[in-house]
């Protein structure tokens, strides 16, 4: 008989889990606010989460549902490996990032939308024979078919490209000796937009973007390209829309990397057209959970039927609490710390019903072997590796689970950090960003504590105390 140790929690990435175990995309997905349906069929575009909030399993599940349908097209691509400074030079010219890198990525977008259409056969144009000689076109440039976002880039920004399209718009030439002036790529893509605004078909097409997780750095330049894309989505979606043409752009974000962002109208943005995947619930009331729901709903596509596994296959309670509660809390409330968490765990099942001393060894491994790294992976490009291996050692020197900016302050310079403290701050407002540490606050006989993932609005502070969380205990001695 199968017991917990046989459960495929997935895998700790959304592209790993549908290679391997596509069933856990397809019928082991919690549809956390209807984000799939919103995706699908409404006005939000932007999907926003920390790392591990499943965004990646959305896009891949889009992906997956146009699986045996002929009214659903669906192309998913990744920024992972995008050039930036190759798309920075696609508008030559004197020209502010923040005029030039929405027509870029609109060109990019617009070779998408066409290829996409071009795979419909109920697609329907009034210039038909423009628009598959515009594909032709593009395919002599190497920007299609299937072309990836960092090959449009890079052969778009080259000095030689030169755009020949069989229809009444603006031609667009650039070469080395005799360039015409930068308005003209932007008549140029202005063009374009109008005559995809003309295509018709009975079938859903779809642009789900992913990978901005792996691009995080201190570079300007990205942010201001990633905000551009945001921006010209934001314009391109209900451009489409107005003129019925059935096509959407949907972008898989880190809240993290896009509040980082510059932009004047981030809000404009996020109010409207975002979805959060905020996963956080009461530990109190641990039951109602959408991370324990999903994990039971795993637990049964392995299992072949309905299971509650903390009340078959769990202990009551660990370390004094509830075994959910305690669980729950040594998560940032994601689906992949939750997930991992379980996996760790089920490797120390002997028999039966498993003691709290067996899961106390798979909460070790959980904190070393998952989520320490899992930490450290998130502050790559927040500080280099130096800075975040001298962080975690000064929280192992002070030795406490909570304690004051000066002490650390102490460790810190004491494993050779800065004795003015400028990096050690940095460090922890990104490892408060990431939910690896938090803020304690004493007021009128309660304490509180302030976590980013329980609220996204709140940011580090000196002057409060330090919470590392529990899920780093083990990891760093405490």
């Amino acid at each position: 008989m199968k017991n917990f140790s046989n459960i495929e929690f997935g895998e700790i990435s959304g592209e790993t889990e549908r290679e391997k175990n596509p069933d856990l995309i397809e019928k082991g997905f919690v549809d956390l606010g209807s984000v799939e349906q919103e995706a699908l069929d409404g006005d939000r575009f932007l999907i926003l989460g920390y790392k591990g909030s499943g965004k990646s399993s959305i896009g891949e599940r889009l992906d997956l549902s146009q699986k045996n349908r002929h009214d659903r097209f669906v192309k998913k691509i990744s920024l992972a490996d995008f050039p930036f400074t190759p798309f920075s030079k696609i508008v030559k010219g004197d020209i502010e990032p923040e005029a030039k890198f929405p027509t870029a990525w609109s060109w990019i977008l617009i070779v998408y939308i066409m290829e996409s259409f071009g795979r419909d056969a109920a697609m329907h144009h009034p210039n038909i024979n423009e628009f598959q000689g515009a594909l032709d076109s593009f395919k002599e440039l190497g920007v299609s078919p299937n072309a990836s976002p960092a090959s449009i880039a890079h052969a778009s920004s080259k000095n030689s490209f030169s755009i020949k399209l069989p229809f009444n718009i603006l031609e667009y030439t650039r070469d080395g000796g005799n360039r015409k002036q930068p308005d003209d790529i932007f008549n140029f893509v202005a063009s374009l937009k109008e005559f995809v605004t003309q295509v018709r078909s009975p079938n859903k097409h779809l642009l789900v973007i992913d990978g901005l997780d792996d691009i995080l750095s201190t570079r300007g330049i990205q942010y201001k390209s990633l905000y551009a894309l945001m921006q010209e989505t934001h314009d391109l979606n209900p451009l489409l829309s107005k003129h019925h043409v059935p096509f959407k752009i949907i972008i898989l974000c880190r809240t993290d990397l896009f509040d980082r962002a510059p932009g004047p109208n981030k809000n404009k943005i996020r109010t409207p057209y975002a979805i959060d995947l905020d996963w956080y619930h009461d530990p109190n009331d641990p039951g109602n959970s959408m991370l324990v729901r999903g994990a039971n709903l795993r637990a049964g596509l392995s299992l072949k039927r309905d299971v509650d596994i903390f009340s078959e296959f769990l202990p009551k309670q660990t370390h004094g609490l509830p075994t959910r509660q305690y669980l729950l809390d040594m998560t940032r409330h994601t689906p992949r710390d939750f997930f991992q968490l379980l996996s760790c765990i089920q490797k120390y099942q002997k028999s039966g019903k498993m003691k709290e001393s067996e899961v106390k060894s798979g909460l070790r491994d959980y904190s070393l072997k998952y989520f320490q790294p899992e930490i450290q992976d998130e502050l790559s490009g927040y500080a280099n590796v130096n800075e975040i291996s001298a962080f975690f050692s000064s929280i192992s020197v002070v030795g406490k689970r909570d304690f004051s900016f000066k002490e650390l302050k102490e460790a810190w310079i004491g494993e050779g950090g800065d004795e003015g403290g400028e990096a050690l701050v940095a460090m922890c407002k990104a490892t408060f960003d990431c939910s690896a540490i938090g803020n304690i606050t004493d007021s009128k006989g309660y304490t509180h504590y302030s976590f980013k993932y329980r609220n996204r609005l709140s940011s580090f502070s000196q002057s409060k105390r330090i919470m590392v969380h529990r899920g780093l205990w083990k990891a760093v001695n405490l």
